[in-house]
């Protein structure tokens, strides 16, 4: 089965097919995709950031502590940098495909080699884990297992499934002013945030943003965050899920966003929707906009329109 690279704010994908130990229950071209995706952080600074990912596995044992062998179940060894600030607005890279059993991959884990991952900055720099500035990967540095979050089980028919990897750029690399306003260190700090997903289960947000009104300017580089709360409750109070930004012509999409139906069949969560806040860049005179009550549904894009920035 092959699978085009899908529009993405920057998605790992990968295909993995569902097999089993009864050569009956074998499918002929059943396989499971893997991708890679993306979110904001300071745009108007970076060009590119380089993550060398070198494999991708899941396990589909109830026990997601086991360690046993066996356990885990590679998707994809890539062994390869991605640039997975190029993943944005539904663009995709497809990390592989494998088989699997048919089951639900209950836990998600990536290696990366942080050695040869880097940031480059518009103005030609290169940051890595040995320049000054650059990024300090803490206990992460070498070769990391990030372990992604799933909110909604990840089934493997015998048909096969995509899984989703959605590396957060905007969330995993901060910059040191965000734990010290007062430092002048101009790199990042890496705090890993990655999360799995079924493709099939998962819809979109997509949008233009403006400058003034319906018809100004398109705004370039302004950062989306997408966030999961009560919009009547302050914003402090709302779990910020993903990050993306603006193209060219100020067009955004958040990809594989889990579907409202979910949370709402969560007691604790059944008053949440979604809120998306776009922010302008650093550069830009405008002002901020949230757009509240954001409903997802699978397989389906929900679409904001043209958003205002005052």
């Amino acid at each position: 089965m092959t699978f085009r690279a899908l529009p993405l704010f920057g998605a790992l994908l990968i295909a993995a097919g569902s097999c089993s130990s009864s050569a009956t229950d074998v499918p002929s071209d059943g396989t499971t995709s893997t991708l890679l995706t993306d979110a904001p952080f300071p745009y108007d600074r970076v060009a590119r950031v380089d993550l060398f990912v070198v494999s991708v596995s899941a396990s589909l044992n109830p026990d997601t502590s086991s360690t046993a062998p066996g356990s885990f179940f590679t998707l994809a060894t890539p062994n390869r940098r991605i640039n997975v600030l190029g993943l944005q607005n539904g663009i995709t890279d497809e990390l592989g495909k494998s088989n699997l059993p048919s089951g639900a991959i209950t836990a998600v884990r990536m290696v990366i080699d942080t050695d040869s991952s880097s940031i480059t900055l518009k103005s030609g720099a290169l940051l890595t884990g040995r320049s000054t500035p650059g990024i300090q990967w803490q206990s992460s540095a070498g070769r990391p297992t990030l372990n992604a979050l799933i909110h909604e089980q990840i089934r493997v028919p015998n048909t096969g499934a995509i899984v989703i990897v959605d590396f957060d750029v905007g969330k995993a690399f901060i910059t040191p002013q965000e734990i010290n306003p007062t430092s002048k260190d101009s790199g990042f700090i890496f705090s890993p945030v990655i999360r799995a997903a079924d493709a099939t289960r998962t819809g979109s947000i997509a949008g233009v943003v403006r400058a003034h009104t319906a018809s100004g300017s398109a705004v370039a580089d302004a950062s989306l965050r997408l966030y999961l709360g009560n919009p009547s409750q302050p914003e402090n109070t709302w779990s910020a899920l993903s990050t993306t930004k603006t193209d060219a012509n100020g067009a955004f999409k958040f990809s594989y966003v889990t579907r409202s139906a979910f949370w709402a069949a969560t007691p604790t969560l059944a008053s949440s929707t979604y809120i998306v806040a776009v922010d302008p860049p650093a550069s830009a005179a405008l002002g901020r906009t949230l757009m509240p009550n954001v409903a997802v549904t699978a397989g389906a894009e929900t679409a904001l329109g043209t958003v205002v920035l005052p």
